[in-house]
């Protein structure tokens, strides 16, 4: 009970308190003038009597402030005080303020943003229940080495019969429709998929029922669920869709449910097989989505398909030899093509961060060392260092929240910037906002640096002799050893770090230069292209697919503006690639079976694209359903399978078909990767091909700007058939922009981390130069009187700011070395220890140093001696 008492009392003084600050004084007054009386009454005098009550009763001052103590709440009340000390002090010095809270704003937001960035794409879990247990079921084929399949049907009854580890499989096929009806015909993607697909991902339709079993035999019609974006932009969201009718590849399908917004997809129809694919254990174009039961390690479910893969491998060993069944879990692999250039730029902001605080530091420090003569009477009057340093540590994390705060409005506009700028592939855009969770992160890590930044210059700012810090201003220039190397030391770390960035950013900026000059092999200029996908009801047949590309490279002959015209069955430079099987020992070869790269080409393909013959002949009409099979290969092909030999003539045995005659060879192109040194590859004539699914448009304008030709091409197109959509209009300048959007974003980023590291080190320099400068004022002065001209204290000043610099620079030099080899499977054309560019950033480096030496450099010069001299 005496214990709330106290607390009421306490709690009531802290609204009472300048009432009962009256009472006190007053009472101490009272108790005064009665001591004076009585001295008074002893015989002395009025001043005698009251200088003795005060001797008596003691220094009132005291005696209040003990006062205070036992009522109120003291260490909230100095917290106040600080506060309001540490606000009074920053309003007082604003280019300290603003500088500081800016740099922290940059560093914190930058770093807040990148790390929501890696959050939401690598680290989150997938927004499906159980999302952890996800995982995709690939098969490995020794015939395929490098590719990751799909299951055949009969494999995929077998694993879901003998895997134990997993509650529930369900296969996919992606594949596109051409949604027809009132309007422009419109290709979506499109996935066939098992009854319980949307069970696997915890999902329910958001109208209508899933796909049932029994769908799958289509005994009452073809049913299809669309997609929720699909839902608002063709019906308008009304919730009486279901059961009606849209027609897909010219076929009726009945709607039977909508999707949810979390289900991407547009499009979901039962996934069916005909009798031959049922049993052919070789067709492995659907793949398998699987759950793995509560509990149950990866690595436990991957040891028990490895089981089951070498089961079917010995049990069927025409179809299923040497095949492997990988597992891995969805999230990573979801994520794993962003994850290392994320994290490499979460690195390089992380030492953008460390540059801030470095420099927010160092400004701290010069401060401080300004502040020197007040804290030094601080001291004298009675505060304890204890009292100081923290008075010195509220200023400064008032500093980093309000930078803080700050960032955090930098954090929501970077990310909002990296939401429209970042590639359309990047993996789970449309979930990236900055999350609250992060925000009061980003504010603790402020905190933090605000921590980490004040406390050394505090505890050295109150470590000082007061008789000497008192005497005169010299003291401060003379006594300053240590703050000047904490300084020093950096500033020496800002150059390292901004450094390790430079050449990290340069090495990238070369890489992505270099992958631009790629010659192709092929003519980029002046060429449209554009994609066509073939209805599978329409174009069943082979004839008719035959019959619609004659007709259309006819119709897009007949139009002269669209110049050279020509198609293929891949396109360009979009990582896509048609692979066939190869045995080299078919043509007395003593290697491994491998597999070739192979394209179906028109007859005016190589001259319209500009690939020149190398030997031989090109493709011409007669190459078609019927005739003889040929082929054309490329000069890697010719050069690995046919050293020092004539290939023209000889036959090539790949399963692609039975055997085709070599008719050509042509000249090597990158047409999938820029990156990609060429591979053995060969060409088919298109019409040849009896599997046809997709036709890629070529056409080599006249003009110079692509595009305005796309009107002509698309009604070219419809002139041959008016429901074909014609989708991927663009020029082979935008495909080539495209294919390296994630390298250039990620390089912009890192140069503009790098950029900004090197602002913030080029303050640092100068910062520390020109409080040098000043602190060394009396001693540039009697240089100057004892006649040291201009030039001899430029290079004085100078040889300061570059001797922080080296030392920086050899730091630097040895941080790059380790950290640049970490992105060495990001660069293309320049290896990471390249010394052309170390020796670029070093100079760039010196450069900085020496501008933001050289301001503080050229005002030493012109220092009065007499004036100096003067200075207390």
């Amino acid at each position: 009970m005496a214990r709330f008492g106290e607390a009421w009392r306490r709690l009531v003084f802290l609204f009472r308190r300048r009432q009962m600050d009256r009472d006190l004084a007053e009472e101490m007054r009272d108790h005064l003038a009665r001591k004076a009386e009585k001295n008074v009454a002893a015989g002395m005098a009025a001043d005698e009597a009251r200088d003795a009550a005060l001797r008596q009763l003691g220094n009132p001052t005291l005696q209040q402030e003990q006062s205070r103590a036992n009522w109120g709440f003291p260490v909230l009340e100095n917290l106040l005080q600080d506060l309001r000390y540490g606000l009074r002090g920053l309003r007082h010095a604003p280019s300290f303020s603003t500088v500081a809270i800016l740099t922290l704003a940059l560093g914190i937001g930058a770093t807040t943003a990148i790390y929501s960035i890696v959050n939401t794409i690598v680290l989150r879990p997938l927004p499906f229940k159980d999302s952890e247990r996800l995982v995709h079921v690939w098969t490995n084929d020794p015939m395929f080495p490098t590719f990751h399949l799909g299951t055949s049907k009969p494999d995929f009854d077998d694993i879901k019969a003998q895997a134990h580890s997993f509650e529930s499989f369900v296969q996919y096929l992606g594949t596109t429709m051409t949604l027809g009806g009132a309007g422009e015909a419109e290709q979506l993607r499109c996935f066939a998929v098992s009854p319980g697909f949307l069970d696997v991902f915890g999902i329910r339709p958001l109208l209508g029922r899933d796909l049932q079993p029994d769908d799958e035999q289509a005994k009452s019609g073809r049913v299809v669920l669309i997609g929720y974006g699909l839902w608002q932009s063709r019906f308008g969201g009304a919730r009486n869709v279901i059961g009606e009718r849209i027609t897909l590849d010219q076929e009726p399908y009945t709607i039977v449910g909508v999707l949810p917004p979390e289900a991407e997809y547009s499009l979901l129809i039962p996934l069916s097989f005909s009798a031959s694919d049922r049993q052919n254990r070789q067709y492995r174009m659907p793949f398998v989505y699987a759950k793995l039961k509560p509990g149950i390690r990866l690595q436990t479910a991957q040891a028990e398909l490895d089981g089951i893969a070498a089961r079917l491998s010995g049990q069927y060993t025409k179809t299923d030899a040497g095949i492997k069944l990988n597992a891995p879990l969805l999230q990573e692999e979801t994520v794993e093509k962003a994850k290392t250039g994320l994290l490499v730029l979460f690195g390089a902001v992380s030492f953008l961060l460390l540059i801030a605080c470095a420099n927010v530091g160092n400004l701290i420090l010069a401060r401080g060392t300004e502040r020197q003569r007040e804290i030094s009477v601080r001291a004298a009057l009675g505060a304890s260092r204890g009292r100081i340093v923290r008075q010195l540590m509220v200023e400064t994390l008032l500093v980093a929240l309000i930078g803080g705060a700050a960032g955090m409005l930098v954090a929501v506009l970077a990310i909002d910037g990296f939401k429209a700028l970042a590639p359309s592939d990047v993996p789970r855009l449309r979930e990236l906002h900055l999350e609250p969770m992060i925000a009061w992160f980003g504010l603790v890590i402020s905190s933090f640096a605000g921590i980490v930044c004040g406390l050394a210059p505090a505890l050295q700012a109150s470590r000082t002799d007061l008789v000497f810090a008192l005497k005169d201003r010299g003291a401060f220039a003379s006594g300053g050893t240590h703050r000047s190397l904490l300084r020093n030391v950096l500033v020496i770390s800002e150059v390292a770090l901004a450094l390790v960035l430079l050449t990290g950013s340069a090495l990238m900026v070369q890489s992505l230069a270099r992958t631009l000059k790629v010659d192709p092999g092929f003519r980029t200029d002046h060429l449209l292209t554009a994609e066509l996908t073939l209805s599978k009801t329409r174009y069943s047949s082979d004839e008719a697919r035959q019959m619609f590309v004659r007709r259309l490279l006819d119709e897009l002959h007949a139009r002269p503006q669209l110049g050279r015209a020509a198609m293929s069955d891949y396109g360009t430079l979009d990582n896509m690639q048609a692979i066939s099987s190869f045995d080299p020992k078919t043509l007395g070869i003593d290697e491994k079976p491998t597999t070739l790269l192979f394209k179906s080409v028109d007859p005016g393909y190589f001259q319209t694209m500009g690939v020149p013959l190398i030997s031989g002949r090109f493709f011409d009409d007669h190459d078609s359903l019927g005739s003889s099979p040929v082929v054309l290969i490329n000069e890697s092909l010719a050069r690995h399978y046919f050293p020092d030999q004539n290939p023209i003539g000889r036959t090539l045995h790949a399963t692609v078909e039975s055997q085709q005659q070599i008719v050509g060879i042509v000249a090597d192109v990158r047409d999938v990767n820029l990156r990609e040194t060429p591979k053995p590859q060969l060409y088919l004539p298109l019409l040849q091909r009896h599997k046809l699914g997709s036709v890629h448009i070529y056409i080599r304008t006249q003009s110079d700007e692509p595009m305005q030709t796309a009107s002509v091409l698309q009604q070219s197109v419809w002139t041959v058939d008016k429901d074909m959509p014609v989708t991927h209009i663009q020029s082979m300048a935008m495909i080539i922009s495209k294919s390296v959007a994630e390298s250039r974003f990620r390089t912009w980023l890192l140069s503009a981390f790098a950029v900004a590291g090197l602002a913030l080190t080029l303050i640092g320099i100068y910062g520390v130069i020109s409080y040098s400068v000043g602190q060394r004022t009396q001693e540039i002065g009697i240089r100057v009187a004892l006649g040291a001209q201009p030039e001899s204290i430029l290079r004085l000043i100078l040889g300061q700011g570059l001797r922080l610099a080296l030392l920086g620079a050899v730091a630097g030099l040895l941080g790059a070395f380790g950290v640049t080899r970490l992105i060495a499977g990001e660069l293309f054309g320049v290896k990471p220890a390249d010394p052309a560019t170390l020796i670029g950033t070093v100079l760039l480096m010196f450069l900085v140093a020496s501008l933001a030496s050289y301001i503080p450099a050229r005002r030493a010069t012109r220092v009065d001696p007499v004036i100096a001299l003067r200075q207390e």
